[in-house]
């Protein structure tokens, strides 16, 4: 398991101010949603946690330590990553793209392919598509192939930014049902950015919901859902239908 802890995190580009005094811990083993519209800097949280973007102020703590920009290789090790698009490299097969981080880490190829086996069945994919390439699958099927990519490493930790929505509506609806048995079959700590607040309740059992770079309102879902703190969260409930 791996803790996350942000304590005060402060980010600026260029004079704008991006994100503000963010504190946040993600409940072990559960899916957090970080909700937000376009702009209010769900996608920089996310990236500061992965290390890809330092704060101009403010703490991160993996698992009770610091997190150690020194060190980033060896700490992504134990984080899945997936995005918008699925992100897949093209000139890879599907099995190639799925295990390219155990066959980088060293992974023998026997653990290799029991692992990639494993993960297309979960997600309801066959060995068909082992050799077929990114172009050839249609757009749910990419992303099934970038969930099993994140999940390679069986990490403690993934961070998902907005990786469904560019699917149509009935190819969503699939993916949130792979998605939560997923969950249940391999729990782990999970921060999924999302504008879809629908999606947010859905899916996730925590919501953080971001404005303009700070938060406005956090905790369970179902708490979020009953007592909305102010106009804007009741305003998402009420797109999403999801106001008492």
């Amino acid at each position: 398991m791996t803790s996350v802890d942000l304590t005060h995190i402060s980010k600026t580009y260029g004079g704008d101010r991006v994100l503000t005094d963010i504190s946040l811990s993600l409940p072990e083993n559960q899916v957090t949603a970080l909700v937000g519209e376009s702009g209010s800097g769900k996608s920089t949280l996310l990236q500061i946690i992965n290390g890809l973007v330092k704060p101009d102020s403010g703490q991160i703590r993996l698992g009770g330590k610091l997190l150690d920009y020194d060190n980033l290789p060896e700490i992504r090790r134990n984080m899945g990553y997936a995005v918008q698009g699925a992100g897949l490299f093209p000139h890879l097969t599907i099995e190639q793209n799925v295990t390219l981080v155990a066959s980088l880490n060293g992974w023998p190829q026997d653990q290799q392919a029991e692992r990639y086996q494993y993960l297309i069945s979960l997600l309801e994919l066959t060995d068909e598509f082992s050799n077929r390439y990114p172009h050839s699958l249609s757009g749910g099927q990419q992303q099934r192939v970038s969930l099993c990519r994140a999940m390679m490493l069986n990490p403690s930790l993934m961070l998902l930014d907005e990786p469904f929505s560019a699917l149509d509506p009935i190819t969503r609806m699939t993916i949130h049902e792979e998605f939560s048995r997923l969950s249940e079959v391999e729990p782990r700590t999970i921060m999924l950015v999302t504008h879809d607040m629908s999606e947010a309740i859905k899916l996730a059992k925590y919501i953080v919901i971001l404005k303009g770079g700070e938060i406005v309102q956090q905790g369970e879902a179902e708490d979020v859902q009953s007592s909305p703190e102010d106009d804007y969260v009741q305003k998402l409930l009420k797109m999403a239908g999801g106001f008492r």
